[in-house]
């Protein structure tokens, strides 16, 4: 018979026959706190230790349940997890944030999704916590992978048109002389063209949307040599233009 989750009996107790022939189900620790002084400030630092005493997945037989018995008379326990499963693998605890990229059906439309999370499972709780607010009707999420080598980038400037409004207003309160505001136009302008010049930009100069650039980033080191790396980065932004701007900062990265 395969054991899973449904045939396990798991159970915290502090009574050592319950323990015997059971597998320890959690890490035992021996756990105190030492005080540091802060030779800067002088202020006392509380640090906590932790000791392994039985790893998991560890099997109590009588001279395991000794040394337990020990244990818990001399105050480094005062219960111990136990399981009927011997279980020696643990979820890897990630802190750091990946891109993750999710293909969520709703109402039987498809509709990608791109966001950081620090593991699939914490993705998939932000992804349906975000799905439940802002959608109607059922949902299925069909895929969901990491990003390997790649990065979101999120365009904070304003668009276009928000640049040349606040040009206006700005140079019809004297904030600005008519050189800055006629330079800064002309360069608004050429930017708007180069917007209008591509194909997959829209009208509606405030609708962002993602766009997926390559970029070959070479590292230049002066007594290593060059590492050379290929990463993909994720913009979302007005077009396909400002999106090509941001393979500049690759090279101002490495360089």
């Amino acid at each position: 018979m395969i054991e899973t989750r449904k045939t396990e009996i798991r159970y915290r107790t502090s009574d050592p026959e319950r323990m015997l022939g059971r597998f320890i189900a959690r890490r035992a620790l021996k756990t105190w706190t030492e005080d540091f002084v802060d030779k800067d400030t002088d202020e006392i630092i509380s640090i906590e230790r932790n000791e392994i005493l039985f790893e998991r997945g560890t099997y109590i037989d009588q001279d395991v349940l000794s040394s337990i018995r020990f244990y818990l008379q001399e105050g480094s326990l005062t219960e111990i997890e136990v399981s009927n499963q011997k279980r020696l693998a643990m979820i890897d605890t990630n802190h750091s944030l990946y891109p993750y990229k999710a293909v969520v059906k709703i109402d039987d439309k498809s509709k990608t999704f791109l966001l950081y999370a620090t593991s699939i499972a914490n993705a998939l709780v932000i992804l349906v916590d975000y799905v439940e607010l802002n959608y109607k009707g059922s949902f299925v999420i069909s895929h969901i992978k990491e990003m390997d080598y790649c990065v979101i980038l999120v365009d904070k400037l304003k668009s276009t048109a928000a640049r040349k409004y606040d040009l206006d207003v700005a140079y019809l309160k004297n904030e600005i002389s008519t050189e800055e505001f006629v330079n800064a136009t002309c360069d608004a302008i050429q930017a708007d063209n180069n917007d209008a010049d591509d194909d997959s930009d829209t009208t509606n100069d405030t609708t962002k949307r993602f766009y997926q650039i390559g970029a070959h980033i070479v590292l230049h080191h002066d007594k290593e040599g060059d590492d050379e790396e290929d990463h993909t980065f994720i913009v979302h932004t007005y077009s396909a233009v400002r999106a090509n701007d941001y393979r500049e900062i690759p090279s101002r990265l490495s360089g």
